[in-house]
């Protein structure tokens, strides 16, 4: 069961973001607050006319996320949406608090899970996958009063495996890291599968060009990133996952996970 609806079908664009820094750091996914705040103004534009179906998203609750990202979203009249590794919140230094998130939450922004520790979940075992899932969203939950029905795959990993787990650990939609996708929530004769929906990645170098045509649901723009992304993970299958995550976070990320 893969059934996906066509990217150019799709009316959902959704982003995903990292950091935001206002001072230079060695990340490809950390950017400038004045930068985000042009990348925001060129989707709100570009999006005008189906704003709704337009999502910002933040994985792994890096306290840039409360400082810079919330207030600038804020200025222009849009929320975000805020993906959280539960065993991260109050307990690593430069990532958001309990107080921080149920802030957020209180102005109007979306939480969501990002899983309990950001493990690759389709490397966990059943119990290991059960906590990171279940764990996770019941944590959340207690901490905001508030259900949680979201989640992000740490990594974009995520398989059909995993997907029913997502299901039995009550999640309605699933975020991954493939932009333009999107498959619908399905009932089967044991459970609902959740929606999955894909993100464009932002990173520093993603030129105004590129994500206005994204955001603003041109096919052409939606079909060359995604054959970006699917030539990225077409390095990922040669040099196998774990080879490929350190040299991607060895190269690119200041903070890997």
């Amino acid at each position: 069961m893969n059934t996906s609806i066509d990217m150019e079908d799709s009316q959902i664009r959704v982003v995903a973001y990292h950091e935001i820094h206002d001072v230079t750091v060695n990340d490809v996914y950390c950017i400038t607050p004045e930068l985000f705040l042009q990348h925001l103004w060129t989707m709100r534009d570009a999006a005008s006319d189906t704003l709704e179906s337009l999502v910002i998203t933040f994985d792994d609750g890096h306290y840039s996320n409360y400082q810079f990202a919330a207030p600038i979203l804020e200025s222009t009249a849009l929320r975000g949406h805020f993906f959280l590794p539960s065993t991260w919140i109050g307990n690593r230094r430069e990532f958001m608090s309990w107080e921080d998130v149920r802030n957020l939450a209180s102005r109007g922004h979306t939480i969501g899970s990002h899983s309990a520790t950001h493990a690759f979940l389709p490397s966990c075992s059943a119990a290991a996958m059960y906590e990171e899932l279940a764990g996770s969203r019941h944590t959340l939950e207690d901490r905001l009063g508030a259900p949680v029905t979201s989640i992000s795959m740490p990594g974009g990993r995520w398989n059909e495996t995993v997907l029913r787990a997502c299901a039995l650990a009550g999640y309605e939609t699933v975020y991954t890291s493939e932009p333009g996708f999107y498959r619908p929530a399905m009932d089967t004769e044991q459970f609902r599968t959740p929606a999955v929906i894909g993100r464009f990645a932002i990173q520093r170098r993603t030129s105004l060009r590129a994500l206005s045509g994204y955001a603003g649901g041109d096919w052409r723009t939606v079909r060359r990133i995604h054959s970006m992304y699917q030539a990225r993970n077409g390095v990922k299958r040669l040099l196998g996952d774990d080879a490929y995550q350190k040299l991607w976070s060895h190269l690119f990320r200041a903070t890997p996970n």
